[in-house]
């Protein structure tokens, strides 16, 4: 095998750093690193009983170092673990009593490529948490998670079809002063440079 995905893991309790490790020792398709250093291509497996503040954290400092396929191996994985986790940067997650040798080095290998990693069920009861936090939180507010809310939605959905701010005040029924100061909120929030690069930003995002 010409390729060997560099892997890292660590734990706060080092009984669970070798017992993940000891399932990957001698895979042909890991290469187990002990240090991240200067390989930013490393997939990280953090290993804890819980998603707690010192799990969070240690996936903040290595995110800072800047790894971006995290994977948490976790003996209990609540909803709010689920948001918790993905909200810190984690790109999966894997319940230890689903971590044989063949599981780990399939998530590995999602990982690497950029996939995330959740079981069917895992990913189900995220999706409803998802939507919970939509329906209860964001849409009473007029958000989205996309960050625009229905307004500023409506607007450049507007401009990219060519009309002018006259019209689309008129359509929308507020003032032209309003929807200015719409399109002027969302090119600073995400730092555009005008008009045309927000509804361009916009399309390629899939915001509208």
């Amino acid at each position: 095998m010409t390729h060997r995905i560099p892997v890292y893991v660590t734990a706060a309790d080092p009984i669970l750093d070798t017992g993940v490790s000891s399932q990957l020792r001698g895979r042909p398709e890991i290469a187990l690193v002990h240090s991240v250093t200067d390989l930013p291509d490393a997939v990280c497996i953090v290993v804890s009983d819980v998603v707690d503040a010192a799990a969070l954290r240690l996936v903040r400092e290595l995110r800072g170092q800047g790894l971006r396929q995290i994977i948490f191996v976790l003996s209990t994985i609540d909803d709010s673990a689920l948001l918790a986790a993905i909200e810190a940067g984690v790109c999966g997650m894997v319940a230890r009593i689903e971590a044989t040798p063949e599981r780990l080095v399939s998530a590995i290998r999602q990982a690497a490529a950029m996939g995330g990693v959740l079981s069917p069920k895992l990913l189900g009861r995220l999706l409803e948490q998802v939507n919970r936090l939509q329906n209860q939180v964001l849409a009473p507010k007029g958000l989205r998670f996309t960050g625009l809310s229905d307004r500023e939605a409506d607007v450049l959905r507007m401009i990219a079809q060519g009309m002018e701010v006259r019209e689309i005040a008129a359509q929308l029924s507020y003032s032209e002063r309003t929807i200015k100061n719409t399109l002027h909120d969302v090119v600073n929030r995400f730092q555009l440079r005008n008009r045309a690069h927000a509804v361009a930003f916009a399309m390629r995002e899939g915001m509208i």
